[in-house]
């Protein structure tokens, strides 16, 4: 996974800065919520409509652009990046006792 983002980050978005990377988290959340609105049928309007894959798919841009913002925020220091999730999810497993 590390390797794709950093393909991304610099080949494609190390030009942007770090703040809109982190707003573009956000962006595609949202994106994420309104997919599962979808496919939940909670808006009354406009009823059941799209997939869980759709679901999924938007699930997974929000992941890519939080890694490519996590690549970012370390510099552009890819084995940092990982390095600080993989801490982060031995933390918050050993938090909940998993």
């Amino acid at each position: 996974m590390w390797e794709y983002l950093a393909r991304l980050h610099s080949g494609f978005l190390a030009d942007i800065d770090e703040q809109t990377l982190i707003m573009k988290i956000a962006e595609e959340f949202g994106e994420a919520v309104q997919a599962y609105i979808g496919v939940t049928g909670q808006n009354p309007r406009k009823g059941v409509y799209g997939t869980r894959e759709d679901v999924q798919k938007e699930l997974a841009d929000v992941i890519v652009t939080a890694g490519i913002a996590m690549i970012a925020i370390a510099d552009g220091d890819v084995e940092q990046a990982r390095a600080y999730l993989e801490k982060r999810l031995a933390v918050v497993t050993e938090r909940v006792g998993v």
